[in-house]
């Protein structure tokens, strides 16, 4: 009888976080991808369409790779878009799409959205020193692209009349980064987000020399470099952010 080879328990809970933070890599991306595919269908001028569907499509290559990875390495991961967070965030997303308001749908995507993946994935891409982690920093690269394609059209949108365009992107904030806020919150205010498989992945951080708070802290530091950029007014801005769950 051959003997059992032990795997270490440190072994075991590395793969376990790597797991949980593909989980929700994967999950975002989809839900990312049903986003540009929805935001197709609101958009009356066509090189804005197409450029949706482009970004759908692109979001749908990130899944997949994130997909074989776990192939690769034989991670198990959850996809699981009716997770509370990742589904209230699609519901938001929607809500703006069915009104056919192009500018709130690009406020959450290609701001909101996409600021906080090119921040956590950067983050996480340097914390895993291997193929997985240079997948997640060639990914946070791409995705920056889609923060760079909304900021003329907002600056645009914003030099017509700076106090509605104000008012608006912080409606905005209150509906779609308070999900993200308490996502990303010290501990889950809404518990289990549905997605990790076992407890929530911000205790087990730590293993990879990560913590939910400098991942949160960087997302919203690039979240609001990307509203200055637009030409929002910083005091406001980080007035926003100082009152999210914490």
């Amino acid at each position: 009888m051959k003997n059992l080879i032990e795997i270490p328990e440190l072994e075991i809970q590395h793969q376990d976080v790597v797991t949980d933070i593909l989980s929700q890599s994967i999950t975002g991306e989809l839900i990312g991808m049903s986003n540009f595919a929805s935001l197709a269908g609101v958009i009356d001028d066509v090189h804005e369409k197409m450029e949706a569907v482009e970004h759908a499509n692109c979001e749908r290559q990130h899944a997949e790779g994130y997909l074989a990875l776990c192939k690769k390495y034989n991670l198990e991961p959850v996809i699981n878009l009716n997770g509370h967070y990742w589904k209230s965030v699609r519901e938001c997303f929607l809500k703006y799409a069915q009104k056919k308001d192009f500018i709130a749908c690009l406020v959450i995507q290609e701001v909101m959205l996409e600021c906080f993946a090119v921040s956590m994935y950067h983050d996480v891409g340097t914390a895993l020193k291997n193929e997985i982690g240079e997948f997640f920093l060639t990914i946070s690269k791409e995705e920056e692209e889609h923060i760079e394609h909304s900021i003329d059209i907002l600056k645009e949108e914003m030099a017509k009349d700076p106090e509605a365009f104000t008012r608006k992107v912080e409606e905005i904030h209150k509906d779609c980064m308070f999900i993200l806020a308490e996502w990303t919150a010290s501990t889950d205010l809404k518990g289990h987000c549905g997605v990790c498989k076992g407890d929530c992945m911000k205790n087990s951080l730590p293993i990879i020399n990560l913590s939910i708070t400098s991942l949160r802290g960087n997302a919203m530091n690039l979240y609001m470099r990307t509203l200055n950029k637009i030409g929002l007014p910083g005091q406001k801005t980080l007035e926003w952010v100082i009152n999210l769950p914490a």
